[in-house]
């Protein structure tokens, strides 16, 4: 007896182990990618800006090394359960069966990546054989940094199947039969087999399927199934109908999966891989490998994990701690003094790390606690962090900003210069809020504490940091120095000067913020690639077209298509991640600004208000569960909730406001 558990032990840790060595070696790759990157640019930013040398090098290998984060990380997000995913319905079933689910789960998503890597493998193979290169002085044949695409994605696959596996003979299975099969599938292309796509895809269920079987049991299997074969039967009934039925269709399944605990880049990559093979054409399946290197070829969003990275170093420096105090010291006065100091906290926060989840997360530990040990409500208290966390992606620089503006043909410069005043006059009116509300109800907030000018003016060295990092990133940014790509470069580079100046980053909080940047970038564009793959399918039927020829018979005035698209991304907000929602929507309301003639800047700043709603709106405000997190059980998740409520409000409110004026967004551009 003793002995059969002791082998059922080693069986279960046999999978924990393969999944540890594939997570670290995904780890170790993205982080020095990473590195990389950082060095790069400020080497080319240096260079042009004070010794006149510029490379020719720099831009082209930061866009591969963004590709490289992206895939290779990939496995590394898998293994930290970091993909974003929908899972109020799921943790809602009784615990037992979120087990298996999980790992069902897992099975599915592995065998969508499968035919994803499938494709991109087929994409490199070609750009290989005919010997392809970049149009760049570099000349770089682009099977090269393509690689990365094709491993990453294999580890990903392997890396799910190991998740979704408890017994130690399905991992060796899997790891044996995955490669074969590929080999098999891609050797079929190149000798033209008689075996059709269909026939491929079909082993490669099979493979899968069995897989969740003898690896995880039959829950697991009745999952994998379940979810695939509703999946099928949505788009095989719908196959033969109008465009109308398959609209439906698509928006329905997509609700489905997300409200099943799919991670959000999964279900793009099911609903598009499941267009592809009912929908349309065979043949269009093929695109899928390239369309998962076109969403991650650009420059501009290299943006992203040297952003991300500068926000987790301040984080981690404790500099946001001191830059509270200040605003504590100067705004405290005043009754809700401390709820005035955390908006304006995490304004200035905001304006340096592009991001609301670490705006929300960094000013919740900091300022969370100290309001509740003033007296203030917990509802007021975290509903101002909730909405001074959406700060992050309005305020420049933004995330939301950079993968808004190449997807719509707008200069990321001009979208951060327009959001200055709508940030700006956003923090007026949470003040306007917090005043109203500290006012009508004064247990809400105590009496503020006057503090002497000698230590208001000491205090403000808090505030040092952080304008010198605003004077990095942004004076480097409007006065030529780098672009926008590069300016999150230049800003980690000041923050970890700054910081090891204070004396508070070691190396083990540099990698620890190494970490968090590669991971949020590798999920944000794996996102990118799901639905680059998904928007294939939209683009194939015309969606979009047909969308905009619905909405030109129907003859809305602007206000009320304007209604309609708030009334969108307002529901949108409560169930889908605000940059799932950006990059799920843009290719069908982008069409739609333009039929009406809409200043796509203009909309950038607005829709990324609109998103921000999202942010804080239940049952899905990330920065709700963020708060909620951070709060250490001292308000609830209903609490923050209501406590956001009027900060919704008059976000809706600014955001017609902006409508109505669109001057105050244009104007700075002007």
């Amino acid at each position: 007896m003793t002995d059969h558990v002791i082998n059922n032990e080693l069986e279960a840790e046999a999978p924990q182990a393969s999944l540890t060595a594939l997570v670290s070696v995904s780890r170790f790759l993205a982080i020095a990618c990473l590195f990389a990157m950082l060095i790069s640019v400020n080497i080319e930013v240096i260079g042009r800006s004070f010794f006149g040398q510029a490379t020719i090098w720099v831009t082209e290998v930061s866009t591969y090394l963004v590709i490289a984060i992206t895939f290779l990380g990939a496995a590394f997000v898998v293994g930290r359960d970091a993909n974003v995913r929908v899972d109020m319905v799921v943790n809602a079933l009784p615990k037992r069966f979120l087990p298996d689910i999980m790992r069902g789960q897992a099975w599915l998503a592995a065998f969508v990546t499968l035919l994803i890597l499938w494709k991109a493998a087929g994409f490199w193979f070609e750009n290989y054989a005919s010997d392809t290169r970049s149009w760049s002085l570099l000349n770089t044949p682009l099977w090269m940094p393509q690689t990365s695409v094709v491993i990453g994605m294999a580890a990903l696959s392997l890396v799910l199947a190991v998740v979704g596996t408890v017994r130690n003979h399905a991992v060796c299975l899997i790891l044996a039969a995955l490669p074969v099969v590929l080999v098999i599938c891609l050797a079929t292309e190149l000798v033209h087999l008689p075996l059709s796509q269909g026939q491929l895809v079909l082993v490669f269920a099979c493979i899968m399927l069995a897989g969740a079987f003898i690896g995880s049991g039959l829950g697991s299997f009745l999952v994998a199934l379940g979810t695939g074969a509703a999946l099928f039967l949505a788009f095989y009934v719908t196959a033969t109908l109008g465009l109308s039925a398959k609209s439906i269709a698509l928006i329905v399944m997509l609700f489905a999966l997300l409200l099943s605990g799919l991670p959000v880049v999964f279900c793009l990559m099911a609903l598009g891989v499941a267009a592809m093979l009912i929908w349309l054409p065979p043949v269009t399946l093929n695109f899928s490998g390239e369309r998962a290197w076109d969403a991650t070829n650009t420059f501009e969003l290299t943006a992203i994990p040297m952003f991300v990275l500068m926000g987790s170093i301040l984080v981690r420096s404790n500099a946001s701690t001191e830059m509270f105090a200040a605003a504590r010291y100067w705004m405290g006065r005043v009754r809700g003094g401390l709820a005035y100091a955390s908006i304006l906290a995490s304004g200035v926060f905001a304006a340096v790390s592009g991001s609301s989840l670490a705006t929300a997360a960094t000013m919740g530990r900091v300022a969370g606690p100290e309001m509740m040990d003033e007296g203030y409500k917990p509802q007021l208290a975290f509903g101002v962090l909730a909405a001074g966390g959406t700060l992050g992606i309005l305020i420049p620089p933004s995330i939301a900003m950079i993968i808004y503006g190449p997807l719509a043909g707008v200069p990321v410069t001009q979208l951060f210069v327009a959001g200055i005043i709508p940030g700006l006059m956003m923090i007026a009116a949470f003040a306007l809020v917090t005043f109203i509300w500290a006012t009508i109800d004064k247990s809400a907030a105590p009496e503020g504490q006057k503090y002497p000018l000698w230590e208001r003016i000491r205090a403000l060295k808090g505030v040092i940091p952080f304008l010198v990092l605003m004077g990095m990133v942004l004076g480097s940014l409007y006065a030529g120095i780098a672009t926008p790509t590069e300016a999150g470069a230049v800003g980690v580079l000041g923050a970890i000067i700054i910081s090891l100046f204070r004396g508070t980053l070691n190396f083990q909080e540099l990698m620890g913020a190494c970490e968090e940047a590669a991971i949020a970038t590798s999920f944000l564009l794996m996102i990118a690639v799901g639905a680059a793959v998904m928007s294939f399918a939209v683009d194939y039927l015309q969606m979009p077209q047909a969308l905009v020829r619905y909405l030109g018979g129907l003859n809305l005035s602007d206000i009320w298509l304007f209604v309609a698209i708030v009334i969108l991304y307002f529901i949108l907000g409560m169930f889908v991640e605000p940059i799932s929602m950006v990059l799920i929507t843009l290719p069908i309301i982008l069409p739609v600004i333009n039929a009406a003639g809409w200043d796509p800047l203009w909309f950038g700043i607005i829709l990324v208000m609109l998103v921000e709603i999202g942010l804080i709106t239940p049952p899905i405000g990330m920065i709700l569960y963020v708060l909620a997190g951070v709060s250490e059980k001292r308000a609830t998740l209903g609490e923050i909730a209501t406590g956001a409520l009027p900060f919704v409000l008059i976000y809706l409110v600014m955001v017609f406001f902006f409508f109505a004026f669109p001057a105050f967004v244009t104007v700075l551009v002007e």
